[in-house]
C-alpha cells in the first residue's frame, strides 16, 4: 500500500510538472516581414525574427526600440527579466548645454512634495562617432527655472547616479537614462528652463 501511495504521489508530481512546463511553451510561426520606418527600409538583422502567435505579430524589442532612437537595456534577475526602454517622447523638448554638445536632457515630469519640487527626466550621453567603445561617466547637472518675465524662480540639482545602490551609478556613452533632480521651493509655474552640466567625469 505504501508503494502504491508513493507511486501515486510521484506520478502526480510528474504530471503536474509536465503540465506546468507544457503551459510555458508556445507554438508560433515565423512571420516574414519587412520594416519601413519614416519612409526608409529598416532591414532586420539575421539574429532577429518576427513571430506570429494567435494572429498577432511579435517583433524583437531591441530592434524596434533602437530603430526608433530609444535606448534598450536587459538585466537577468534570475526568475525575472528586466527590459528597460528609454526614449525622448516627441512632445518633450530636448535641452543641451553649449559646452557639452554630447549631453542632453528631457524634462518628463515636475511634481510638488510639500515645499519641495521634484523632477523626473531623461539624461542622454551620445556615443562618440569615432569610437564604438562604450565608456562610463558620472554627470552632475542643474536645471534653472524662469518665469514669464525671465526671472529665475529656482534651480534644481541632479546627477546621473541612481537612487538605489543596486542600480548602475554611471551613464554609458550611447545611453538614455532616467534620472531625478529637485530642490526646496515651488517651480511649478515656470515658463522656461535651462540645462547646465556642472560636472562630467
Amino acid at each position: 500500500m505504501k508503494k502504491f501511495i508513493l507511486g501515486l504521489v510521484v506520478g502526480t508530481s510528474l504530471s503536474i510538472t509536465t503540465v506546468v512546463f507544457a503551459s510555458e511553451s508556445l507554438q508560433t510561426s515565423l512571420f516574414p516581414a519587412f520594416f519601413k520606418i519614416n519612409g526608409l527600409n529598416a532591414p532586420l538583422e539575421k539574429e532577429y525574427a518576427v513571430l506570429n502567435y494567435q494572429g498577432h505579430a511579435y517583433v524583437p524589442v531591441r530592434f524596434m526600440a533602437e530603430q526608433l532612437g530609444a535606448f534598450v537595456d536587459y538585466t537577468d534577475q534570475g526568475m525575472y527579466k528586466d527590459i528597460t526602454i528609454n526614449h525622448f517622447p516627441s512632445n518633450v523638448a530636448i535641452l543641451a548645454d553649449k559646452k557639452y554638445s554630447n549631453i542632453h536632457f528631457g524634462l518628463l515630469d515636475l511634481y510638488l512634495d510639500g515645499g519641495y519640487t521634484g523632477i523626473r527626466g531623461l539624461l542622454a550621453l551620445d556615443q562618440d562617432k569615432d569610437s564604438q567603445i562604450k565608456t562610463e561617466h558620472d554627470i552632475e547637472f542643474k536645471l534653472h527655472f524662469y518665469d514669464a518675465n525671465d526671472n529665475l524662480i529656482g534651480t534644481a540639482s541632479g546627477t546621473s547616479r541612481a537612487d538605489g545602490s543596486d542600480q548602475k551609478q554611471t551613464i554609458s556613452t550611447g545611453e538614455i537614462k532616467c534620472v531625478s533632480a529637485g530642490e526646496v521651493g515651488d517651480f511649478s509655474k515656470y515658463v522656461n528652463v535651462d540645462f547646465e552640466v556642472t560636472a562630467y567625469k
